[in-house]
């Protein structure tokens, strides 16, 4: 009897390494594709966090014989990774930063005289890591000729951020209204990027207290659970109902606490409006006075 505890508490300071080593692990230069576990390219990616979850769940069933706790070591391992905001804000900000470098290098090659369609093809030759991909795929497209809309379009979904629909919506019009002011629009929006993303950085600084308190709430339930799956005379009573009953209601008001202190630490950032299927309106032309 005492094999299964002994694998359960060596699962849980598994879980405990991991996540530290990937706390720790730090992002590879550009160009380097990260390393992976060989058996995850065998499978869809749709099938690995199911697969995951659906393996810690037995794990922790047959470890403990609590059926709460498997259910919750699923929902654990499905919601617990959603709470890394600091690597999300900080692909946001990377996100911002490269459109507003990569539109100052379109503004730039638009004032050279350059045509707008090849000025992004020449602008995705330099562009950032953060939007490398995007711009890439929008010069393809613009060079296969299938529509000058519809490349930028596709170029707003792949990033999938406002700052990008604003780019977008701006090129968008500047093709149907040839020889405006799309070089101080550009140069307007990259400056309000750039103050965009400074502000973020600042906020991101100023909300790392809520964050350091969401590791430390999930370090600390870790730890507890493992106190529980080691010490089996001390956990007896969960694996009666009324004990079962108590866990799942504790399990409850740990996640709504996670759940609060990541809303604390969370940068609210305004929706996308260009919707894919619908067309930018563009002014009207002017006819001959």
């Amino acid at each position: 009897m005492t094999v299964l505890p002994a694998m359960a508490g060596a699962a849980v300071v598994a879980g405990l390494l991991l996540l530290a080593r990937e706390l720790t692990r730090r992002a590879p230069p550009p160009g380097i594709p990260p390393a992976r576990w060989r058996l995850s390219r065998h499978l869809p990616h749709s099938w690995r966090m199911p697969l995951a979850a659906t393996g810690a769940g037995l794990a922790v069933l047959l470890a403990t014989g609590w059926p709460v706790g498997g259910i919750a070591a699923a929902a654990a391992v499905v919601f617990v990774p959603k709470l890394a905001i600091g690597k999300t804000e900080h692909r946001k900000i990377a996100v911002l930063d490269g459109l507003d470098q990569w539109t100052r290098r379109v503004t730039g090659l638009l004032s050279a005289g350059r045509a707008l369609e090849s000025a992004l093809v020449a602008a995705a030759a330099s562009a950032p890591a953060a939007i490398a991909g995007p711009a890439a795929t929008l010069a393809h497209r613009l060079q296969a000729q299938s529509g000058t809309e519809a490349a930028l379009r596709g170029f707003a979904d792949e990033i999938a951020d406002p700052a990008a629909d604003r780019v977008a919506a701006a090129l968008i019009i500047a093709t149907s209204a040839r020889g405006g002011r799309v070089g101080a629009v550009l140069a307007a929006l990259a400056d309000l990027m750039a103050r965009d993303a400074a502000s973020r950085h600042q906020l991101l600084a100023e909300r790392a207290q809520h964050r350091t308190a969401l590791w430390c709430v999930l370090v600390f339930i870790l730890g507890y659970s493992l106190i529980l799956v080691a010490d089996r005379a001390y956990s007896a009573p969960f694996g009666t109902v009324t004990g079962q009953s108590v866990l799942a209601v504790v399990a409850l008001v740990e996640a709504a606490a996670l759940a609060w202190v990541h809303r604390l630490s969370a940068i609210p950032a305004p929706g996308r409006f260009l919707v894919p299927g619908e067309r930018t309106a563009a002014p009207p032309a002017r006819g001959p006075r």
